[in-house]
């Protein structure tokens, strides 16, 4: 391995532990309820297919009904080509892509519309709260907390707001003191 080789692996490796709560945008997100869901195959445009998960199942041309609850997009992937490719496609290619997230994030304290808010791929912090219609003018930004289940219990997390949000994390923004 060459010295900048190194020098990259070193950094990812720092950041991952600098920054645990970034570990959600690197697993994969388990399919469930509510979800839609975008399915293409490759070279065969007329399998294109927009699906909402109802009942853990989702409905595909040809295949008919397939279970996704709590699968990644790539169990799905594999599940669908090995269907597809049982006597209706050679070596098909499939696609699935998350066009809504069924997950919410919590949005509350000094923000303008507290609530519930979708989960989508990349949200931040800043985001979840311009979500909720910004801070409001008593706000204590730099205060801002996250309230995390793990397999451990709920923890609090003291927020940056480039930090990504999990599912079902809520955000509090505290007021301020002055």
């Amino acid at each position: 391995m060459k010295w900048h080789q190194a020098v990259v692996v070193g950094i990812l490796l720092a950041a991952a532990v600098v920054h645990p709560q970034a570990a959600w945008a690197q697993q994969e997100y388990a399919i469930g309820e509510g979800d839609l869901l975008k399915i293409t195959v490759y070279d065969n445009a007329d399998l294109t297919t927009e699906a909402r998960v109802n009942d853990g199942k989702i409905t595909f041309p040809l295949i008919g009904e397939v279970y996704v609850n709590d699968l990644t997009v790539s169990e799905i992937e594999k599940i669908m080509s090995v269907r597809l490719a049982d006597g209706y496609l050679k070596q098909p290619q499939v696609s699935v892509f998350i066009l809504e997230f069924k997950k919410t994030v919590y949005v509350n304290g000094e923000v303008r519309n507290p609530g519930s808010y979708k989960l989508t791929k990349g949200l931040t912090v800043l985001k979840a709260i311009t979500l909720a219609g910004g801070l409001t003018s008593k706000a204590a930004e730099g205060r801002t907390k996250i309230i995390r289940k793990t397999d451990k219990g709920e923890v609090t997390i003291k927020a940056k707001l480039d930090d990504l949000v999990e599912p079902d994390d809520i955000i509090t923004v505290p007021e301020s003191w002055f």
